[in-house]
């Protein structure tokens, strides 16, 4: 009954819904129309395994793998790229506020600062929401035992190439050269090319948050219709190509 019940849910729920609508489709189709009919096949197959977890993993290591962990964490500062912020919600702490991947990326910079004790440059401005990325993430820091004046933020920006603008000025004015620069693995790409751009000469890469890897184990459900996150990878190939094209 378990493994019914996993092999059924995924195709009342969308994408798979929409999946098991093509495939009926085509089936109603084939008689009359065969092309039409395979076109539903073909379209359904798609969408399945563009919403797979194993192809969503296949897409997002090639960005993952970019960098690795740096073994050296010296550096004059660290900054932080925010994630993403819930607004409006019942919160007795500022982590509840924080998306996942903000979440991840802070909690890693916690982790950071008790080794190194170096300063922390938190950059997000409040492009779809109200408050700043960046004061939020603050809160979260401190409550996790980082004191506040070792803390800085960047509240302006709406974007990751305004993360590297906003920040480069910051770090000029306090004279830091040499950054780590922390973010979710995936996204690490596109940082590090637009943090160059900015003019930052000494980034030590220090990704987070790996989502894909050679060693995963994968399960049936793996395989399933809605198991994976596409669109992640997408938008950061999207974005890295956007970026390199016209800045």
């Amino acid at each position: 009954m378990f493994f019914i019940k996993k092999l059924i849910i995924p195709f009342l729920l969308p994408p798979g819904f929409f999946v098991l609508v093509a495939v009926v489709l085509g089936f109603a189709q084939f008689k009359k129309a065969r092309r039409a009919a395979c076109a539903c096949f073909a379209l359904a197959g798609m969408m399945w395994v563009c919403s797979t977890a194993s192809f969503s993993d296949f897409a997002l290591s090639g960005l993952e793998n970019s960098y690795p962990a740096p073994s050296d964490l010296k550096a004059d500062a660290l900054v932080v790229l925010c994630g993403g912020v819930y607004e409006n919600i019942p919160a007795v702490s500022a982590g509840e506020r924080l998306k996942p991947s903000a979440l991840a990326r802070l909690s890693a910079a916690a982790a950071v600062y008790r080794k190194t004790r170096l300063p922390i440059l938190v950059s997000g401005g409040s492009p779809f929401s109200k408050d700043p990325e960046a004061a939020v993430g603050k809160l979260y820091l401190v409550e996790s035992g980082v004191p506040p004046e070792a803390v800085f933020t960047e509240e302006s920006s709406r974007d990751t190439r305004e993360n590297s603008l906003f920040s480069k000025k910051i770090c000029d004015e306090k004279g830091y050269k040499k950054i780590l620069l922390l973010t979710s693995a995936y996204h690490m790409r596109r940082a590090v090319f637009l943090f160059k751009k900015a003019g930052f000469a000494q980034i030590v890469p220090l990704p987070v948050a790996r989502e894909s890897g050679a060693e995963r184990k994968y399960y049936f459900k793996d395989y399933l219709p809605g198991s994976g996150g596409l669109g992640k990878a997408l938008n950061e190939w999207f974005g890295l190509a956007f970026y390199r094209l016209f800045y």
